[in-house]
């Protein structure tokens, strides 16, 4: 028995609590015309954030909220970061390709997982095929179904690496676990899907070396691959290649769609479904105008059609029908649609909130979602779990057409809002990881981070927007806004040193300082770079270079906490070139500059790091002194530094103390520092720290003769070193266990 639909449950509930639809709306914060189409099922799939305010408004039980949840396909928890989107409704033919990915799914597991390429024109419905296979064999996949966006039409299509991340965390793996390297990702990916009944979607692949760190190896599970070129250096893989519907399967596409308003007689149908040529994305734009306009029949639809064809270039390259259908839809929006969807054309990345639209259109962001949510119901944008929106490549080669077309500037005060709000909610966000917190903002701006936590959500769901932001600002001169970035993410990075992007951000930043002509600007943002060259990119002889450009700049400006800075820079760039006398000796100047300057965060840092450069010239004592100096000005509750970067200080420089009183023999004193620094780095998840300071408490307990605790530890180690894609520190760990017996006593 089928139950109650959405639109019902809500009505009864309202006139339960006797408010109109007015006063509904106003109490949850959304438009009437919102409450009004959820009432009458005219939202397929509601947004998460507005169902939410509209539950809220009505103060329901539990019960009834998860009743009603469980309606509109809403989930309380929301998805993963490789969400599958719902399948296309009225999914109509493709009965041979279908049957030939059933087969491959169905076949023997052991080997390699199949791949089956879907190819094809644009708007021919190759994504549409493979969601649509993805959820009939979603009972095959108990271990999830994962879908990545490539943008291979996009001018900067997703990298391997950024797309392994996805996938990796979508597989489980902790943020903190994933490797920095390609070659490693690609590793413990296919690791995980070697046993693991997985499919996957990949959308939209530009070419064969983007797609092949993400083929899967052996293992029981599926890939789905779309594309429009043939990736003709792809291996043992099933290619699929789609063609427009055959007439039949195209008429009742249309039926499926544009019900009841498409009549019983065959003929018009058939010059309606050649007018769109066949093309499922035409069809169910011209399916749609029919369902949402009773009085426009299917003749006088082909007329229109015929006379738009003769008038507008096909966008895609020989598809013909699907300008001609987007631009008919296009022009039976009301003007603040039509404005909304071509605004939408300058979003460089595969998807989008609300927030962003309304800043696109000067609107607020239930207004946004309203105009938004009117596009899905017109066929030209599509839903992205839990709370995003995307448009289909075409539709936003349309939408740019008409942004040309239809804007007096031709869309450029569109694009310079968009990376301006971009860049501002950006800076927004970061500021939340500074040491002392984003200091007071902006009253009430969309989104609202009330902490680190929303922020950091928004910087990662939004990576694929803000960074492409950034590139435009540097290009088109927006220095100020440029280097306003690339300093509030400075702490952030430190979170997220596995994107690949610092490199690249901090360079645009240090470039834009230039050019404002600001020395002092100048040497934040080259130690910034020279940070980053040095600890994400591994390039030490870089990082000497811009660190001491950096000091010089900040030596022209009198800036000497800078200049402290750009000499710890230089000094790890010569520790890690082995040149500890060097390292030492740009320590001693930089703490000086530090303790001059009153840098809090910097002093205990480089009084750790000059300890360690005392252990790496053999002179333990000495370090051990240093280190146990810094571990009390770090404790002394006087000591104004940040909560959070006081206690990653604490637990480093406990690893630093283990590491001293490990080089002096004293091994149960050691273990206790091991034990606090891997509690400390465990609390404050740097994980790439953790796997030294588990191999040092391992040896530390081997010489006190607790060797099963110390083999726990060393395979800890093993795992997370091999995770983060450090393999001469796994080595290391692995030589230990194999020499793990007890030292002799001595005689």
């Amino acid at each position: 028995m089928i139950g109650p639909s959405l639109g019902r449950l809500l009505r009864e509930h309202r006139s339960g609590v006797g408010w109109t639809i007015e006063e509904l709306a106003h109490r949850a914060g959304v438009s009437p015309r919102t409450v009004s189409d959820l009432e009458r099922d005219r939202v397929r799939r509601p947004q998460r954030r507005t169902l939410t305010a509209v539950l809220d408004a009505l103060g329901l039980a539990a019960a009834d909220r998860d009743l009603v949840r469980r309606t509109a396909g809403v989930d309380r928890s929301p998805p993963g970061p490789c969400p599958m989107p719902a399948p296309p409704p009225h999914f109509t033919g493709r009965r041979d390709a279908r049957d030939a990915i059933r087969a491959l799914a169905g076949a023997d597991t052991a080997g390699p997982a199949p791949v089956a390429v879907v190819t094809g024109q644009p708007g021919v419905g190759k994504t549409a095929l493979a969601l649509h296979v993805a959820h009939e064999l979603a009972d095959m996949y108990p271990d999830g179904r994962f879908f990545v966006d490539l943008r291979g039409t996009q001018p900067f299509p997703a990298t391997p690496a950024e797309a392994l991340r996805r996938l990796l965390l979508a597989l489980g793996v902790a943020e903190g676990r994933i490797p920095a390297g390609l070659d490693e990702r690609a590793r413990v990916y296919r690791g995980l899907l070697r046993h693991r009944r997985v499919l996957l979607v990949l959308d939209n692949a530009a070419t064969e070396d983007q797609v092949r760190p993400l083929l899967p190896g052996d293992g029981p599970g599926l890939l789905l691959l779309t594309c429009r070129r043939w990736l003709s250096g792809l291996e043992a893989v099933r290619w699929l290649p789609l063609e427009p519907l055959p007439p039949d399967d195209a008429a009742a596409l249309l039926h499926a769609v544009g019900r009841p308003h498409t009549g019983d007689a065959p003929e018009p149908i058939a010059v309606l479904a050649a007018h769109c040529g066949h093309l499922p994305l035409a069809l169910r734009v011209a399916g749609q105008r029919l369902h949402d306009e009773p009085d426009l029949t299917v003749p006088a639809l082909n007329g229109r059609l015929a006379r738009a064809r003769d008038r507008i270039a096909v966008l895609d390259g020989g598809a013909p029908g699907v300008a001609a259908a987007l631009r008919l839809s296009y022009q039976s929006l009301p003007l603040p649609g039509r404005r909304t969807l071509r605004r939408l054309a300058v979003i460089p990345g595969p998807d989008f909130t609300a927030d962003a639209a309304a800043a696109l259109c000067g609107v607020d962001p239930a207004d946004a979602e309203d105009e938004l949510d009117a596009l899905v119901e017109c066929g030209l944008l599509t839903i992205r779990p839990p709370d995003r929106y995307s448009l289909h490549d075409l539709v936003r080669d349309f939408a740019a057409t008409c942004l040309r077309g239809d804007e007096p500037d031709g869309g450029r005060a569109a694009s310079d809002t968009l990376v301006r709000w971009l860049l501002e909610t950006t800076v927004r966000a970061g500021r939340h990881f500074e040491p002392g917190g984003p200091g007071p903002g902006p009253g009430a701006v969309s989104p609202a981070f009330t902490d680190a936590a929303p922020a950091r959500a928004w910087l990662d769901a939004n990576l694929d927007n803000w960074l492409p932001a950034l590139r435009t600002a540097a290009e088109t001169g927006a220095d100020d806004l440029v280097v306003a970035v690339a300093d509030a993410l400075h702490w952030f990075s430190d979170h997220r040193l596995h994107l690949g992007i610092w490199a690249e951000v901090f360079r645009l930043g240090a470039e834009a300082a230039v050019r404002t002509g600001d020395v002092a600007v100048q040497a934040v943002h080259l130690n910034h770079l020279a940070w980053a060259q040095a600890i994400c990119e591994g390039d030490h002889l870089a990082c000497l270079g811009t660190a001491g450009e950096a000091l010089r700049c900040a030596e022209a400006a009198g800036d000497v906490a800078q200049q402290g800075w750009a000499l710890m820079c230089a000094a790890s760039a010569r520790t890690a070139l082995g040149e500890h006398g060097a390292a030492l000796r740009l320590r001693q100047r930089a703490w000086v500059a530090l303790r001059k300057a009153g840098d809090r965060e910097g002093v205990p840092q480089a009084m750790r790091l000059l300890g360690s450069s005392l252990t790496a010239l053999g002179r333990a004592g000495e370090a051990l002194r240093v280190h146990r100096a810094t571990l009390r000005l770090l404790r002394d509750p006087g000591y104004p530094m940040a909560p959070f970067a006081k206690a990653v200080s604490d637990a480093l420089t406990c690893g630093a103390i283990g590491i001293d009183l490990a080089a002096a023999g004293r091994w149960p004193e050691g273990v206790d520092a091991f034990r606090e620094a891997l509690a400390g780095v465990r609390a404050g998840e740097l994980r790439t720290q953790e796997p030294g300071v588990l191999i040092g408490l391992a040896d530390a307990l081997r010489h006190t003769g607790a060797v099963a605790e110390a083999a726990g530890h060393l395979a800890a180690a093993v795992e997370l070193a091999r995770d983060l894609g450090d393999a001469e520190t796994a080595a290391r760990a692995v030589a230990m266990v194999a020499g793990l017996a007890p030292p002799a006593a001595p005689d």
